[in-house]
C-alpha cells in the first residue's frame, strides 16, 4: 500500500477520503499506535463525516491486534474526547475528524501519554506505518462502549455556570457533530435559543463547517436578525472552535474573544495568557493592563496547548477559534465550554447587545488565505524569504514571518492543515494598513507574478 506522506501534517493526519485516507491505512495506524502505547488503554471517538465510522472501525481493528483496552465513546465533538480522557483517567485518545475541511476530507487527531501529538511525533507514526507489511490476524485487545460521557460533561457544565439574564441566542452547528450536543447543553440554562443546521450531516449541505470564513456566517446573521438575537455562535465541524456574532451583527473574531476572556479571568486571578502569532497587538495590551503576562506562540492547537502547559497559563487561544481554559477547566480547546463561558459574561451586561462595545478599535484584516496546489505553498514561502528583505521592519520568525513596523505589522506563514499561505495585517490607521498590504503584495508578486492577490 502506497502511503501519501503529505497527509502526516504538523499536528494531525489529514487528507482526502478514500484517495489519501482509507481503512487499510487506519488499520495500520491503529496497529502501530497500539503496539507502542505505554499505558494500554485508549479512547476512540469520531465526528459526523460520512467516512468517519468506517475509519474509526478500522482504527479499532488495528488497535485490537495488541493487548489494549479500547473505549469507544461514539460520535461526539473533539472536546468530548478530551473530556473523556480526564473523566475516565485515560492518557490516550484518537479522534477521527477533519475539523473544518471540506466533506471529501477526513483525518485523525492523536493524544498519547497525555500529549497532543505534533511535529516529529506525527512523522514517527508515518515511518512506523510505512514499515508495516501486514498486521496480525489475532485480536488480543478488549473493546467496550462508553455512552455516558456526554451526560457527565453536561452535568459538570451546568454546575459551573449561571446565566443571569434570559439571553436570545442563535447557534449554528454547521451540520457538524455539535448538533448532538448544543441543544442538550443549552437546555440546562434559562436561555431563549434557536439552533440552525443542527442535523449532523457529513455533506455539510448549508455551508462549509469553517466559521472563520465570513460567507459561512451569512445564514447565522440572517437568523439572528429574524429573531432579534443578542448573540450568535457558530461552531466548526468537530466543535473545538467557535466564532461569535454580536447583537449588531458584527463578527467578534477569536483574538477579540480572547480580550473578553482575558479581562474577565485576570480580574479574578493574575496569571499568564498564551495566544498565537496571528492575534492582534490589542490582546497583548489588555493582558498587560490587567496585570497578566502575555505569551506569544506558534499557530496550531498542539503548539498552543504545549505552551499552555509549559507556562501553566490560565488561558490560551488562537485566531482560528481554538480557546483553551486552564483555570477551572481541563486545558483543552473546547468551543462549547467557551460558548457557555461567554454567555455567562454577556448575561451580566445591562444591555447584552452592547456587551462588546468596549473592545478597542482596530484597523486589521481577518485571516487571508492564498490557495496553492498540494503542499506547493511551502516551496513558495521558502522563495519568499529568500527573495525579500523588509527595510525599517523588525522580523519575528517564530512562525512564518511577522513583519513589524512602528505603526503596524504583517504576518505571512504556511498553513499546516491546508495547502494555503496565510496572511493577516494590523495597523494604527487605515493608511498604514494599506501601505503594509502594498509592501507584502509586491513581495508576493516578486516571487510569482501570476498569483492572484485577494487583498
Amino acid at each position: 500500500m502506497e502511503i501519501d506522506r503529505n497527509i502526516f501534517r504538523a499536528y494531525d493526519i489529514r487528507g482526502i477520503f478514500p484517495k489519501q485516507i482509507n481503512t487499510a491505512l487506519y488499520e495500520k495506524i491503529g496497529y502501530v499506535i497500539g503496539m507502542n502505547l505505554k499505558t494500554k488503554k485508549i479512547c476512540v471517538c469520531m465526528d459526523g463525516r460520512h467516512s468517519s465510522e468506517e475509519l474509526k472501525d478500522a482504527l479499532i481493528r488495528g488497535l485490537m491486534c495488541s493487548d489494549v483496552e479500547i473505549i469507544d465513546i461514539g460520535q461526539l465533538p473533539t472536546p468530548l474526547l478530551n473530556y473523556s480522557l480526564k473523566k475516565l483517567f485515560v492518557k490516550n485518545g484518537l479522534m477521527v475528524t477533519a475539523s473544518h475541511n471540506p466533506k471529501s476530507y477526513n483525518g485523525l487527531k492523536i493524544v498519547l501519554d497525555d500529549v497532543t501529538l505534533y511535529g516529529d511525533a506525527i512523522q514517527k507514526i508515518y515511518h512506523d506505518v510505512e514499515k508495516v507489511e501486514e498486521i496480525p490476524i489475532e485480536r488480543r485487545g478488549n473493546l467496550k462502549n462508553e455512552n455516558d460521557i456526554l451526560s457527565y460533561y453536561i452535568s459538570e457544565i451546568k454546575e459551573k455556570f449561571c446565566i443571569f439574564e434570559k439571553l436570545k441566542v442563535c447557534i449554528d452547528c454547521s451540520n457538524g457533530v455539535t448538533g448532538h450536543v448544543a441543544r442538550r447543553v443549552l437546555n440546562e440554562f434559562d436561555i431563549d435559543f434557536t439552533i440552525i443546521n443542527e442535523e449532523v450531516d457529513g455533506n455539510f449541505p448549508n455551508h462549509s463547517p469553517d466559521p472563520t470564513k465570513e460567507e459561512n456566517l451569512d445564514q447565522l446573521k440572517a437568523e439572528m436578525k429574524k429573531g432579534n438575537c443578542d448573540i450568535g455562535i457558530a461552531f466548526d465541524g468537530d466543535g473545538d472552535r467557535l466564532i461569535v456574532i454580536d447583537g449588531s451583527f458584527n463578527i467578534i473574531w477569536p483574538d477579540q474573544l480572547m480580550m473578553v476572556y482575558s479581562k474577565t479571568l485576570l480580574s479574578k486571578k493574575i496569571g499568564k495568557v498564551v495566544f498565537d502569532v496571528k492575534c492582534s497587538d490589542n490582546l497583548e495590551k489588555i493582558i498587560l493592563d490587567m496585570g497578566g503576562t502575555p505569551i506569544r506562540s506558534r499557530t496550531g492547537h498542539s503548539y498552543i496547548k504545549k505552551s499552555l502547559i509549559k507556562n501553566n497559563a490560565l488561558l490560551a487561544g488562537e485566531m482560528s477559534g481554538h480557546i483553551f481554559f486552564n483555570d477551572g477547566w481541563y486545558g483543552f480547546d473546547d468551543g462549547i465550554f467557551a460558548a457557555v463561558t461567554l454567555l455567562e459574561i454577556v448575561s451580566k451586561e445591562k444591555n447584552p447587545k452592547k456587551a462588546f462595545d468596549w473592545l478597542p478599535a482596530s484597523f486589521s484584516t481577518p485571516e487571508i488565505n492564498i490557495e496553492f496546489r498540494e503542499n506547493e505553498h511551502f516551496d513558495f514561502f521558502k522563495l519568499f524569504v529568500k527573495l525579500n528583505s523588509f527595510e525599517d521592519a523588525v522580523i519575528d520568525d517564530l512562525d512564518g514571518l511577522r513583519i513589524i513596523y512602528p505603526n503596524g505589522w504583517a504576518l505571512i506563514r504556511c498553513s499546516n492543515t491546508s495547502s494555503n499561505i496565510v496572511l493577516r495585517f494590523e495597523a494604527n490607521d487605515e493608511k498604514m494598513l494599506n501601505n503594509i498590504k502594498n509592501i507584502i503584495r509586491d513581495a508576493i508578486l516578486k516571487v510569482n507574478s501570476s498569483i492572484t492577490i485577494p487583498f
